[in-house]
C-alpha cells in the first residue's frame, strides 16, 4: 500500500466514483461504488485508490 500513497487522487465529475482496480476487469476487483460527498478524498477499500469530486465543470 505504499505505491498506491504516491497516486495522486483521482477526480471525479458527479458525487460517486466506480472503482475496479484496474482498467483490465481480469486484473482488478469487484467493482466498489464509493460517495464523494466528503471534502477529504475517498479510499477504495480494495485497492487504496482515492477519489475526489472535481468542482470544476
Amino acid at each position: 500500500m505504499e505505491l498506491i500513497s504516491e497516486v495522486p487522487p483521482i477526480k471525479v465529475e458527479g458525487r460517486i466514483a466506480a472503482c475496479e482496480g484496474d482498467t483490465n476487469p481480469a486484473l482488478g476487483h469487484p467493482i466498489e461504488f464509493i460517495c464523494l460527498d466528503k471534502s477529504e478524498p475517498a479510499v477504495c477499500k480494495y485497492c487504496g485508490l482515492r477519489y475526489v469530486q472535481d468542482h470544476h465543470h
